[in-house]
């Protein structure tokens, strides 16, 4: 039973062809543009650009979308705010509520784009 099995294993394998790789081509020409360098990336709050904005109050919350170009980004990201004491980050979306009125910087980073945004919290009235 063993020869019978060795036998079809051996006597089963094709034998060796040489691949002809005379008619392949590789075509180096025409990579793909690296996309983060073809958009504007801009930060939206409540599709009004964050440039646009009055500074935030203690207490306001901003809920904040990255665009490229008019297109909204999606996936995972980054989300800071530098001090880290003047706001919150809710865990589910990228909403920051202000808890302490000084000036910061937010960083929001999704893949190989970065966006910096200066950013002075205001005492509420």
């Amino acid at each position: 039973m063993t020869r019978f099995l060795l036998a079809l294993l051996l006597g089963g394998c094709a034998p060796d062809k040489s691949m002809d790789t005379s008619e392949a081509e590789l075509n180096l020409g025409d990579s793909p543009k690296e996309e983060s360098e073809d958009c504007e990336l801009s930060v939206r709050v409540d599709a009004v650009p964050v440039a646009e904005l009055a500074n935030p109050l203690v207490g306001d919350t901003w809920t904040m979308i990255m665009y490229c170009d008019e297109v909204i980004l999606m996936g995972p990201a980054v989300l800071r705010i530098y001090p880290a004491d003047l706001a919150t980050l809710d865990a589910s979306s990228p909403t920051f509520t202000f808890v302490k009125a000084g000036t910061g910087e937010i960083q929001y980073q999704m893949g190989s784009r970065r966006v910096d945004i200066p950013v002075t919290i205001e005492e509420a009235p």
